[in-house]
C-alpha cells in the first residue's frame, strides 16, 4: 500500500482535530469463480494493524481527537448494471475506540458478507487491544 494523502483538519474553535490518512493500491482483491472478491486473510489483518499503529505512534505530541483511514483495494471490479465498484475498507479511532466500516460491491455483499462482519469484528478487537 501507498500513502496518498495524510491531512488533519481543526474544528472552528480549535478544540477538536481531525486526521485523516488515505492509503492507495490495497492487495484486498482475490479471483472468484465469478470475478474479483475481497480476499480477508491473516496478512492483509496484520497488514492493516500495523500501518494503524505506526501512524497512530507518529502523532504522539500533537494528539487529533480522532483519527480515520481509508484504504482503497487496487483493482475495479463491475455490478451486474455495470458501474464500477473500488472496495474501501474505512477505520476511525477516537478516545481509543475503533470502528471499521467496508464500502464493497453487490458482488461482495453476496459471497462475503459474514466473513466482512468478523474480519471486522477482530480487525476492531485487535486495535483496540493494542
Amino acid at each position: 500500500m501507498k500513502i496518498l494523502f495524510d491531512e488533519t483538519y481543526a474544528s472552528n474553535d480549535g478544540k477538536q482535530a481531525s486526521r485523516n490518512i488515505w492509503y492507495g493500491d490495497a492487495d484486498i482483491y482475490v479471483d472468484g469463480e465469478y470475478g474479483k472478491v475481497i480476499g480477508l486473510n491473516e496478512s492483509l489483518m496484520n497488514n492493516l494493524c500495523e500501518i494503524i499503529k505506526k501512524d497512530l505512534s507518529k502523532n504522539a505530541a500533537h494528539t487529533p481527537t480522532e483519527t480515520n483511514w481509508y484504504f482503497y483495494g487496487s483493482a475495479v471490479t463491475q455490478d451486474d448494471i455495470g458501474d464500477n465498484s473500488r472496495s474501501t475498507i474505512m477505520v476511525r479511532e477516537r478516545s481509543g475506540e475503533f470502528i471499521t466500516n467496508f464500502n464493497i460491491s453487490d458482488h461482495d455483499f453476496a459471497l462475503n458478507i459474514d466473513a466482512i462482519l468478523l474480519f471486522k469484528e477482530d480487525l476492531e478487537k485487535r486495535l483496540a487491544s493494542h
